[in-house]
C-alpha cells in the first residue's frame, strides 16, 4: 500500500503551472504546502486532479470501449486490453484494466484536500464570508462525490468473494494516509462489501446535502460556466447504482448466495435475499421522488454526438471536442480503424418494432428459415437498433453511400484486414459526419459522454422492485412497478407500442429479470455498463460470441450464414478481479477473491 501515498505538491504544480498572476513571486521550486493550501486556485487544482482521471471519452479502456469484453461487441485489434482480458489474461500480477494505483492516487488528493483545503487559512471569496462558505460547501460536497465516485471505481473492479464465501470489499481511504501509516502494510485490510457500500453510501448523502442541484445563470461559482461539476443529482444516481449492486447475486455472503458453476447460482436464504432488495427498492425509491427524477428520457444520438446541447437526462458527464473516438471506431473505408465492433449477439437481443425478440417467430421474422436474408430482420427492429449498430446497406452517417460488408465489399473484412470480423460497425456515440477523417480535410464535432443518467435510476428500481415485489406491484414508496417502467422504455426508447410480450413476461419473476437485464443491456449498450453487470448478475461469461458472414448473390440479394468470431476465456474467478499481487504480497491482511 506505500504506492496510496501520492506527492501532492508536485502534481497541483504541474497542473497549475499556467497560472502566472498566483506563482510570480516564486520559482516553481520554492512553492511549498502552504502555499498550495493557502492560494485558492492551486488548492482546488488538488480536487480537479480527481476530476482529470475521469476518463473524457466512452472508449477510455485503451481506446476501446468494454463492451468488448462481453456478448455486446468484440475488438479487432488483439493486442488490445480488453481483447486480452477476453481471452483470460487477467492475473493477480497483471489485470489489462486495473484500476487499483489510479483509483487509490485519486483518493489521496481528494482526502488531502478535505483535510487542508477547506480550513479558515484559505478564503476562496475574500470579499464575501457568507460566500466564501456557500463556496466551501460546493467543493466539500464535491470531494464527498468525488470520494464516493473512486471508491464505487475499486468496489465494482475488486470487490467479490473470498474463498470462505463472504463478500468483502475494498480497503477504504477515508483520510489521508501519511508516510507512516503507508509503511504499516498490515493496517489496510477489506471490511465487507456491505460496510464499504456503507460508507460510500454515507458520503454521497453527504455530499447531496451540500450539492447545487444545478448549475445556471451568470454567477462565477455556481453559474453555467461550472457545469460538468458534481451535482445532487449526480450523487443521488450514484447512490442508486451502488445500491442495487449491493444486493446483487454475486456480491452476497455463501449463507445467502452460492455460486454453482459458471452463469449458475442458488439463493441459500431467499427470505434474507428477498429482504435486502425490499430495502434497496425503499432506498431507490426516495431518489426516484427527488425533483428531476422518475421521467425516463432516451439518450438519442443528437446528444452523444455531433451535440448541440446535452440531454436533461445527463446527471453527470464528460465533455469532448475531437475526432479521436471515430478514428478509432469509423469503419477503414472512411479512414477509421474499427476497433470496437458490435456482435451478432447483440444483435439478436434486440426486439421487433411488435415488442418480440428477434429470436421468436412471432416478431415476424424465422432466423431459422434457411438463406435467411437478415437485411429483412434489420428492417424490423425497434428504433434502438439503428442508432446503435451499423449493418449491412445501412446508410453511414451523411455520407448517403451504404455500407457494404459481403465478402469483397469495400467495407467487408475480406476488402480489409483492419475492417470488421462480425458483419456490422458502430454508431452510438461516433459522429454522423462522414467525411471527418478525410486527411485533406479533417474536422472533429462535440460529443458528451453520459456517467450518470436521471434514467439510470428508473431501471436501478425496475431491477430492484421486481426482485422484491414481482413485476406489477408499485412497492412502498412508489408510484410506479418494474412493469410501468419497462413499458415506459420500450416505447420511449424503442418505438414499441404492443405489450403482448411484456405481459407474457409480467406473470413471472424469473423471466421479467431477464427481461429487464435484456433492457438494461441496450438502454447502457457500448456505456460500459455490461460487464460489470454480466459479473453481478453472474450471467455467463464464456459464451462463444458471433458475426454473420455475408455473400452477395448473382441477383444482388444477399446470403448471411452466423460464425463463431471469438471464443471467450473465462472462468467462475472472473466474476470478481484478483488484488494486485504487489499488495497482497506485503501485506498478508489483505484476503483475496476466491480463485485467486
Amino acid at each position: 500500500m506505500k504506492r496510496l501515498y501520492i506527492m501532492i505538491t508536485a502534481g497541483v504544480l504541474l497542473l497549475m503551472s499556467s497560472c502566472e498572476n498566483v506563482l510570480d513571486t516564486k520559482v516553481t521550486w520554492q512553492i511549498g504546502d502552504d502555499d498550495v493550501w493557502r492560494i485558492p486556485e492551486l488548492a482546488m487544482g488538488v480536487l480537479h486532479k480527481a476530476y482529470n482521471g475521469i476518463s473524457n471519452r466512452p472508449d477510455c479502456y485503451a481506446e476501446n470501449f468494454l463492451d468488448a469484453a462481453t456478448d455486446n461487441a468484440v475488438c479487432t485489434q488483439h493486442s488490445a486490453s480488453v481483447y486480452l482480458l477476453g481471452q483470460g489474461a487477467m492475473t493477480a500480477f497483471n489485470n489489462p484494466i486495473g484500476n487499483w494505483a489510479t483509483c487509490y492516487s485519486m483518493l489521496e488528493y481528494i482526502n488531502s484536500f478535505l483535510e487542508n483545503g477547506l480550513g479558515d487559512n484559505i478564503l476562496y471569496n475574500r470579499e464575501d464570508p457568507e460566500k466564501d462558505a456557500m463556496i466551501k460547501n460546493r467543493l466539500r460536497g464535491e470531494a464527498y462525490f468525488l470520494r464516493a465516485w473512486w471508491h464505487f471505481e475499486l468496489l465494482r473492479m475488486y470487490g467479490g468473494k473470498s474463498a470462505d464465501g463472504k463478500a468483502l470489499g475494498i480497503p477504504l481511504a477515508d483520510h489521508f494516509f501519511s508516510y507512516e501509516e503507508a509503511s504499516d502494510n498490515g493496517e489496510f485490510i477489506r471490511p465487507t462489501y456491505q460496510a464499504t457500500v456503507d460508507f460510500i453510501c454515507s458520503d454521497l448523502d453527504l455530499a447531496m446535502e451540500l450539492l447545487p442541484a444545478s448549475y445556471s445563470g451568470s454567477d462565477q461559482n455556481f453559474g453555467s460556466t461550472q457545469q460538468g461539476r458534481a451535482t445532487t443529482g449526480a450523487a443521488a444516481v450514484l447512490k442508486s447504482r451502488v445500491l442495487v449492486y449491493s444486493a446483487s447475486p454475486a456480491m452476497q455472503d455463501d449463507d445467502i448466495v452460492r455460486i454453482t458453476g459458471m452463469g449458475k447460482y442458488e439463493i441459500v436464504n431467499p427470505n434474507l435475499y428477498q429482504k435486502k432488495w425490499e430495502l434497496v427498492a425503499r432506498q431507490i425509491a426516495e431518489i426516484l421522488s427527488m425533483d428531476g427524477f422518475g421521467t425516463y428520457v432516451p439518450v438519442l444520438p443528437e446528444n452523444i454526438a455531433n451535440a448541440q446541447s446535452e440531454s436533461a437526462d445527463f446527471a453527470f458527464r464528460r465533455y469532448f471536442n475531437n475526432n479521436l473516438l471515430e478514428a478509432n471506431h469509423f469503419p477503414p473505408y472512411w479512414f477509421g480503424k474499427a476497433m470496437t465492433v458490435p456482435s451478432h449477439n447483440l444483435v439478436k437481443a434486440f426486439y421487433a418494432r411488435n415488442g418480440f425478440p428477434v429470436t421468436d417467430p412471432r416478431s415476424g421474422i424465422d432466423l431459422n428459415e434457411p438463406g435467411l436474408d437478415m437485411t429483412r430482420l434489420y428492417s424490423i427492429m425497434d428504433d434502438r437498433f439503428s442508432r446503435i449498430i451499423y449493418c449491412q446497406n445501412s446508410t453511414f452517417g451523411n455520407s448517403g453511400e451504404q455500407l457494404d460488408m459481403s465478402d469483397g465489399g469495400r467495407d467487408s473484412h475480406s476488402f480489409n484486414e483492419n475492417a470488421t470480423t462480425t458483419g456490422y460497425y458502430l454508431a452510438k456515440f461516433v459522429s454522423t459526419t462522414s467525411g471527418m477523417l478525410n486527411p485533406v480535410a479533417s474536422s472533429g464535432t462535440a460529443h458528451y459522454n453520459p456517467l450518470l443518467r436521471k434514467s439510470e435510476v428508473l431501471l436501478n428500481y425496475a431491477e430492484a422492485s421486481n426482485e422484491a415485489y414481482g413485476p406489477k406491484v408499485a412497492g412502498e414508496g412508489s408510484t410506479v412497478s418494474a412493469y410501468d417502467i419497462m413499458k415506459s422504455v420500450r416505447n420511449l426508447a424503442g418505438g414499441i407500442m404492443d405489450d403482448t410480450w411484456l405481459e407474457e413476461c409480467a406473470d413471472d419473476k424469473d423471466r421479467f429479470r431477464a427481461l429487464i437485464q435484456n433492457e438494461r443491456r441496450l438502454e447502457f449498450a457500448f456505456e460500459n455498463h455490461r460487464y460489470f453487470d454480466m459479473r453481478r448478475w453472474l450471467l455467463p461469461l464464456d459464451e462463444d460470441i458471433y458475426g454473420v458472414e455475408i455473400t452477395r448473390n448473382t441477383d444482388n440479394t444477399f446470403s448471411f450464414k452466423e460464425n463463431v468470431v471469438e471464443h471467450r476465456k473465462y472462468g467462475i474467478a472472473n466474476y470478481y478481479a484478483p488484488l494486485p499481487y504487489a499488495e497482497t504480497s506485503k501485506n498478508p491482511n489483505l484476503v483475496n477473491n476466491m480463485g485467486w
